[in-house]
């Protein structure tokens, strides 16, 4: 299983996706799956632009990659929260400073048992997870 990030769910809601991406996630679509703090980060992205017009078309967008993943969305379990606390706590040991949600993303892919496809490798560098980007497709 491969989870991706907000980073490349945001990239397919542009309006010219790098195609890469786009080639990736139709070579790999069945093996993905969506941590609810994906989803988090994009609907907060978008109430952050509300009213610009392109809210509707990225709330369209998340609309859709919620139903096409209705049946692969994971969320932070309480094994997840501590697994968590443990990933947050090396990345801050190491002096590398993660965010609470990629954080939260990480220790739901690596409960799952699944890998992470991100475009911030090096973010994720001390998750413990086998990543991979891609935009390297």
């Amino acid at each position: 299983m491969i989870f991706v990030d907000t980073t490349v769910v945001s990239e397919t809601l542009k309006k010219t996706p790098d195609e890469a991406v786009i080639a990736w996630l139709i070579r790999y679509d069945a093996e993905l799956a969506l941590p609810t703090v994906t989803i988090a980060e994009i609907a907060f992205g978008i109430q952050k632009i509300r009213p610009d017009q392109r809210a509707e078309r990225l709330e369209q967008g998340l609309s859709d990659w919620r139903r096409r993943f209705a049946d692969r969305i994971f969320g932070l379990t309480e094994e997840a929260a501590l697994v968590y606390g443990e990933i947050m706590g090396a990345a801050g040991r190491q002096r590398r400073g993660m965010s609470a949600p990629d954080g939260m993303i990480a220790a739901i892919a690596r409960v799952n048992g699944g890998r992470l496809a991100t475009r911030n490798l090096t973010d994720f560098e001390t998750a413990g997870l086998v990543l991979t980007s891609p935009w390297e497709f």
